[in-house]
């Protein structure tokens, strides 16, 4: 996330919308009870994926698989020591759907 790049604000529903269009579905197999998982791919396979966003907030989300861009992603402001800080200036919900399509890489790892 070094680099400006402009990135635009979506809605929730445009963003589980926009998941399906790049091939997730709502997983069988939800990772919390305060959150929504959708996957792509079977596990164990390259590219499998799964993208869990809380219900509540959309402060972070969480992106498990064998994939560069693979981790827990939360706000910059945010006093945990743990995870992939996020500047405030970028929408949370767009950045993880950019991560998926490829638009974006992680730059720390």
């Amino acid at each position: 996330m070094a680099e400006a790049i402009e990135i635009k604000e979506i809605t929730r529903l445009q963003f589980f919308a926009r998941m399906r269009k790049q091939g997730f579905v709502k997983s069988r197999v939800q990772m919390a009870r305060n959150g929504v998982t959708y996957s792509r791919g079977c596990i164990g396979e390259p590219g499998w994926v799964t993208v869990t966003i809380p219900k509540g907030h959309e402060e972070t989300f969480h992106i498990l698989g064998k994939v560069p861009y693979s981790g827990i992603y939360i706000r910059e402001n945010n006093k945990t020591a743990w995870g992939i800080h996020v500047p405030a200036q970028y929408p949370m919900l767009s950045l993880c759907l950019g991560l998926c399509a490829g638009e974006y890489e992680n730059s720390n790892q």
